[in-house]
């Protein structure tokens, strides 16, 4: 497993102006946080993830129980968005090792793989079309930035998802291996590089404001594979 020791800076709270009096004490949660999941999070993982995508696909990238897998396996290779103590937004990814996905990237993780395998972006309903997708990304990606063995990330997505990606950095490496059911994916690469940056207020940096047809009403949230 990864060490991140040196990589706390980037998954700080995002906290907003106290209106706390000197000396008062303070018994709220940070407004804004982000931060690796554990498997003490896997039920709430795995709710927003069901409800992303069994209406669109029918099933889900991972079930339940491969949830917790990962969050066991590699839980520093996931990322959370908490507001007020709230799931609202995560991603999980493991390590792979070798050039293109193959079948068993869905379920393994190669600890000695330079190669972070993005499994799944998701969305809770109620906080969509708000941007939270390109913003937990970018992030998870500046992240990764930390991590010396890792060398690149990878996804796979359906077609419709390709421009979205794209705005996020991610480039096509071709049709993926992966199948599942009657549907095909493309597989998308972002090369991991130099020195991560970030200001200490991260609310102050602009965001491309990217919507994934998946954020819109009625549809699921974003996602990168099925």
């Amino acid at each position: 497993m990864m060490s991140v020791v040196g990589t706390t800076p980037f998954i700080k709270p995002m906290t907003s102006p106290s209106s706390v009096s000197p000396g008062q004490r303070r018994h709220t949660l940070p407004a804004s946080e982000f931060r690796p999941l554990n498997t003490q999070d896997a039920i709430s993982v795995f709710e927003i993830e069901r409800e992303a995508f069994i209406s669109v696909s029918g099933d889900c990238p991972l079930h339940l129980d491969e949830v917790r897998h990962f969050l066991t396996l590699c839980p520093e290779l996931s990322m959370g968005w908490i507001e007020e103590g709230r799931l609202v937004a995560f991603i999980i990814g493991s390590l792979w090792d070798q050039d293109r996905l193959t079948t068993d990237a869905l379920t393994l993780h190669k600890p000695h793989g330079s190669t972070v395998h993005v499994h799944v972006l998701a969305v809770h309903r109620t906080f969509r079309q708000q941007g939270k997708g390109p913003i937990l990304m970018w992030r998870y990606l500046q992240y990764l930035r930390c991590l010396p063995s890792v060398r690149r990330a990878v996804l796979m997505c359906e077609d419709f998802l390709v421009p979205f990606y794209r705005k996020s950095g991610f480039k096509v490496l071709g049709r993926c291996a992966i199948t599942v059911a009657n549907l095909s994916f493309t597989e998308m690469w972002y090369p991991i590089s130099g020195h991560a940056y970030m200001r200490r207020n991260s609310e102050a940096i602009r965001f491309p404001q990217l919507t994934s047809p998946l954020e819109r009403p009625g549809t699921a949230g974003e996602r990168t594979d099925t």
